[in-house]
């Protein structure tokens, strides 16, 4: 039986949107889904742990259809907004199941337990200054798949700016390998040929004191004076000047045999593309100089859901869970709520009932 004046209000069998926002933002936010199902109990929502994970599951199923609407704002189609966007990569344990006969005596076949690398991207507004404006939800989504997967997935949310009128587009990361030629291909495919490529600056002084370091041993250098011309490079580095840290580095270890290659060949293999270290014209010209802000959702959308002690995950449902924790720690989970409705009501007026999401 069908009740029209629910579908209206968007209550579709048993389930309400506020209900759903309620419960995925319990899911996603508390630690497990055991004790979201605890905290919705308190709340009078009798939720156990198997149905609230069957709710979250599917729902997700829905929204990732139209992902990238889930973070559609006006904010992102007015022109001259000035945008920066940042990728980076995090870690959880992956469960995969062992092949093979199970072993006489053992009561479960096991699973394995590798790390994988989950991709996260950011991309936020700045202002005249170079400072996150606050008042804009970011967008932050993630992939757990290849590296094109994820690059795709970043084309997709570029594809919904208004990248054509923007002031300053602006890519952050940090060296990681295969990142910056996916960087340079999204840049012709999309043709953003103003787009200005910065390489994140905190790791680019871990990475230039490990030149510091070889000099240092090489010379057999005091505290002082290895803090010294770590001050030194430290002030190329910032200006952008890293033929001269070149040349530093042939004069100070000239005579020694190992140690100049070691060296030189950090800096050809980090610091080679010199155009994306010149953080002090970024600076002048008001451009941010690091992906701190990816860092940060790192840190709350995977390392506090999905990287626990004793956590594992499917690939695809950690990518779920990552999405869903991005929608509502940006804000936008309502937003997805309405996207999926729609996508529910199509479904259930041409009688499409078994991926409907359902209530006890």
């Amino acid at each position: 039986m069908r009740h029209l004046g629910l579908e209206l209000l968007g209550i579709i069998k048993r389930v309400s949107p506020a209900l759903i926002e309620i419960c995925l933002s319990m899911a996603v936010l508390c630690p497990s889904f055991e004790v979201a199902a605890n905290a919705l109990r308190g709340f009078g929502i009798k939720m156990n742990q198997n149905l609230l994970q069957n709710l979250t599951q599917r729902f997700s199923n829905l929204a990732m259809s139209v992902r990238t609407d889930c973070f559609a704002e006006e904010a992102w189609q007015k022109p001259g907004i000035k945008i920066l966007i940042c990728v980076d990569g995090g870690r959880f344990r992956e469960r995969r199941a062992k092949r093979g006969k199970r072993k006489n005596g053992q009561k479960r076949q096991g699973f394995h337990s590798d790390w994988v690398e989950p991709r996260l991207l950011t991309i936020s507004q700045f202002d005249d200054n170079g400072k996150k404006i606050k008042s804009i939800s970011p967008i932050i989504d993630g992939s757990c798949g290849s590296m094109n997967d994820f690059f795709e997935l970043l084309k997709q949310h570029l594809l919904q700016i208004n990248i054509n009128e923007t002031a300053e587009i602006v890519f952050s990361a940090d060296g990681g390998k295969g990142i910056w030629p996916r960087i340079d291909k999204l840049i012709i495919d999309l043709g953003l040929n103003n787009a200005k490529r910065i390489l994140d600056y905190t790791h680019a002084k871990q990475n230039i004191s490990v030149v510091t370091e070889i000099i240092s041993e090489a010379l057999k250098l005091s505290k002082k004076k290895t803090k010294k011309m770590n001050c030194q490079i430290k002030d190329l580095l910032w200006n952008g000047n890293i033929c001269e840290i070149d040349s530093l580095v042939r004069e100070k270890l000239i005579g020694k045999r190992k140690a100049p290659k070691a060296a030189l060949k950090k800096l050809d293999d980090y610091f080679g593309d010199h155009s994306k270290f010149q953080y002090k014209t970024f600076r002048n010209n008001g451009l941010p100089t690091g992906s701190g802000t990816v860092e940060s959702a790192i840190r709350r959308v995977i390392n506090l859901r999905i990287k626990g002690a004793g956590m594992f995950w499917k690939r695809e449902n950690a990518e779920k869970i990552i999405f869903l924790r991005s929608l509502v720690l940006t804000g936008k989970l309502r937003n997805a709520c309405r996207k999926a409705l729609n996508i529910v009501r199509n479904m259930f007026n041409n009688n499409i009932v078994e991926d409907l999401p359902m209530a006890a």
